[in-house]
């Protein structure tokens, strides 16, 4: 959850966690690559590989890649060489490069993204940088996958996503519900593809697992919690009314705020025969971000009166965004406890608590937006009192964005009593990626080559083979 606090003032960001951008695939003859480093800040840089493809000595194709986000083969949407000038353009992040290669074989040019300009040079190295994702499955599968496309009440193409079939008898089927962001079916992630190494692992294994990519994007940005629920509950549906799938029973796993989703579609139809909870929210949303603002503000250095401080500012905002229904009124009531508060701040200060003027139009876009006005009104408990199937609820202790030793017991509290299968379980040294890590912070997310430990994955398969067995 919140990912884009990770790197604050990055313009790439922003669509680095929210694309599905997929690892390059070689179909070409010849690649050509240049590395450089873009100064964002006085502190802050990437590095930048272009990669030129030709055939027949004529360029077919250049795309980038962003090594320290772990994001690879974004595309462009034009290029070319004409009179020694390179031009490449990438609508999908609404950038572009235009350089002159000089005699020693490097292109020095500008990087342009949006309303920022960057000087760029980029020199040729002898290979394209790679990530080591070992448990990323590759083909031919021993399984069947097809594409699907589920229409919503109206008929309308809504959700799209893959379908994995086993090959060998079926158990039962699951969907993988994303968390908070715009994500795609595999929940890519620091160049992991988390959902699609358990649809793997749990189709080898006898189960139909569905993975979807989110709204299209301009939908995305008006849609709610309660609106991903009604996806949920459509794709369940859509599963119930097929022969192929009804004779066996439907489950939900849902990963951090997909936790919460699958907790309020199961609450409220009766149909979901089984539930996995990873990393799930079961605390009101301000009490989990309040968790990861101390995390944070302690990792960057505050003071123990610095974090406190911090704290008491977001717990007001976040008091009165639960009050508050009009995005409008909330916008001005933000800026004026923020002003109040940042008065008597040095410029300096101001831009150590991310209180500039840029900073607060900005967080003022994000506190106003549908989707987060709305999380502020779930109350989890409601739902998790009202759950009748079987649940498996799951942390790991080094999760510092859901805290397992708070979350677990509030499911507990509830699914226990309505089921001898349900059972909450934390993992330890696994952060909120499942990934067998050192200090769960989000800068190893990427560096870790694992994408979720088997512990977990096996954990999955022999609690759900408990449920599903006929």
């Amino acid at each position: 959850m919140n990912y884009s606090n990770l790197i604050k003032i990055i313009p790439l960001l922003a669509f680095l966690l929210s694309s599905g951008i997929n690892i390059y695939s070689q179909s070409i003859q010849i690649e050509k690559s240049w590395e450089g480093i873009l100064k964002i800040s006085d502190k802050d840089s990437l590095r930048i590989v272009l990669t030129l493809s030709y055939q027949n000595d004529s360029l077919v194709n250049a795309e980038f890649d962003s090594p320290d986000q772990y994001v690879f083969g974004i595309k462009t949407s034009s290029f070319k060489i004409q009179n020694d000038t390179l031009k490449v353009v990438s609508k999908q992040i609404s950038a572009h490069y235009i350089a002159v290669m000089n005699e020693s074989g490097s292109y020095e040019g500008i990087f342009t993204q949006r309303n920022s300009k960057k000087k760029l040079l980029l020199n040729p190295i002898n290979e394209r940088p790679t990530l080591n994702r070992p448990q990323e499955p590759k083909e031919p599968y021993d399984y069947i996958e097809k594409e699907l496309v589920i229409k919503d009440n109206y008929g309308a193409s809504l959700i799209k996503g893959t379908l994995t079939f086993p090959s060998k008898s079926l158990k039962g089927t699951v969907i993988l519900i994303s968390g908070s962001g715009w994500q795609d079916r595999d929940e890519s992630i620091f160049g992991h593809k988390p959902f699609k190494v358990i649809a793997d692992f749990l189709t080898q294994a006898g189960y139909a697992v569905f993975r979807y990519d989110d709204r299209a994007s301009a939908l995305f940005a008006k849609s709610t919690t309660h609106d991903f629920v009604s996806d949920v509950q459509i794709i369940v549906n859509y599963f119930k009314n097929d022969p192929k799938h009804n004779s066996h029973k439907i489950g939900l796993i849902g990963h951090s705020e997909g936790g919460l989703v699958a907790f309020m579609a199961a609450a409220e139809n009766p149909k979901i025969d089984f539930l996995i909870s990873m990393a799930g929210c079961s605390e009101h949303f301000s009490k989990i971000i309040l968790h990861q603002a101390a995390i944070f503000a302690k990792a960057e250095g505050f003071t123990d009166q610095e974090v406190k401080e911090t704290i008491e500012i977001s717990a007001k905002i976040y008091k009165m965004l639960f009050k508050e229904d009009s995005s409008s009124i909330a916008a001005k009531k933000y800026k004026e406890i923020v002003d109040d508060y940042s008065k008597k701040m040095t410029p300096e200060q101001r831009k150590k608590y991310s209180l500039t003027e840029a900073d607060v139009l900005s967080q003022i876009g994000t506190i106003t937006s549908p989707w987060f006005m709305n999380l502020f009104k779930i109350e989890p408990e409601k739902y998790l009192k009202k759950i009748e199937c079987p649940v498996y609820a799951i942390n790991g202790e080094k999760d510092f964005q859901v805290n397992y030793a708070t979350n677990l017991p509030i499911i507990e509290k509830y699914i226990s009593k309505k089921s001898e299968k349900s059972k909450v379980e934390s993992f330890p040294n696994l952060n909120h990626l499942f990934q067998e890590c050192e200090t769960g912070f989000l800068d190893e997310y990427g560096k870790i080559e694992q994408t979720i430990s088997p512990k977990v994955l096996n954990s999955i398969l022999l609690w759900m083979d408990l449920v599903c067995k006929p």
